[in-house]
């Protein structure tokens, strides 16, 4: 998967996690949110190597 996407898939986890809150569903809301955070985090780590490499 390429960084862009990856960036976008963990943006969309992050914004659909507040749905799994409103539907009384704690835990799959906050593993959502940390998943999308940890996506996030590792998409923008491999987008600044690609950066760097080019």
């Amino acid at each position: 998967m390429s960084s862009t996407g990856a960036i976008i898939l963990g943006i969309i986890w992050i914004l659909l996690s507040p749905l799994w809150f409103w539907a009384d569903n704690t835990a799959v809301g906050i593993l959502w949110l940390c998943a999308g955070i940890a996506e996030l985090a590792v998409a923008l780590i491999r987008r600044n190597k690609e950066k760097k490499n080019k």
